[in-house]
């Protein structure tokens, strides 16, 4: 069980805003600026009559001409949602694990790779697979629209801090790129963490949890592999 802060008044004043999701013109701009901007940023997933919530702390970028992006090749039945629009969820699933991914300019897209729990989840979503898993999304939600749907992304709370910009994770072709896009002193960005982060405690964890988030992440460096929930070598966003 992933712990969050309990919900309280932070998370009521989020719940006034459940109903100002961000505007389409959002999404209409070069991808690059999409994802950065996505920092902060709180997703949300309808439950019942409640929401659950979590702030944007790492994104990245699949552009036009992008050998590492499911559109290279062009629409697809797999990969039309990218094409479907500004603020189009694409979801796709691969090795047991899905990943989200809201839709920019045509054949483009952010794939949401990890997030700080604003309300109880039942899984921490750091990592593209816990992230999905986390939020329950799988194919079913593909194609939906992130301003009117069961899943939405509405506006943050200020200034949501220094960025830092590295590789893309788990590809093989242009991994290099810089167009991944993490919040510098979240402790929920993934692994392997992007160069110039900065270690700090997520928010209402427990001294004892974070002592246990540091053995994982001390056995996670001696490893070479992507972070548990992302995606393997030669993995892309789309084909």
């Amino acid at each position: 069980m992933a712990r969050a802060p309990r919900p309280g008044r932070r998370t009521q004043r989020w719940s006034a805003r459940f109903a100002d999701p961000l505007p389409r013109a959002f999404f209409d701009r070069p991808t690059r600026r999409v994802a950065r901007d996505l920092l902060g940023t709180v997703l949300l997933r309808r439950r019942g009559r409640g929401w659950s919530a979590a702030r944007i702390v790492e994104t990245e970028a699949y552009v036009a001409r992008d050998p590492a992006s499911h559109a290279y090749r062009g629409p697809t039945p797999r990969n039309r949602s990218m094409f479907a629009g500004p603020g189009t969820l694409y979801v796709y699933r691969i090795h047991q694990v899905h990943c989200a991914n809201v839709a920019t300019l045509r054949g483009e897209a952010v794939l949401l790779r990890a997030a700080e729990p604003l309300t109880p989840l039942s899984h921490p979503p750091r990592g593209p697979g816990r992230l999905c898993r986390a939020f329950g999304l799988d194919r079913s939600h593909d194609g939906k629209d992130v301003r009117t749907g069961p899943v939405r992304l509405v506006g943050g709370e200020g200034d949501p801090g220094p960025v830092v910009v590295g590789g893309r994770v788990g590809i093989r072709r242009a991994a290099d790129r810089p167009l991944r896009f993490a919040l510098r002193e979240s402790a929920w960005v993934s692994f392997p963490r992007p160069p110039g982060w900065a270690a700090r405690r997520p928010s209402g964890a427990s001294p004892r949890s974070s002592r246990a988030g540091a053995r994982s992440r001390r056995t996670r460096r001696r490893r070479t592999r992507p972070s548990a929930g992302g995606r393997s070598g030669g993995r892309t966003v789309g084909r």
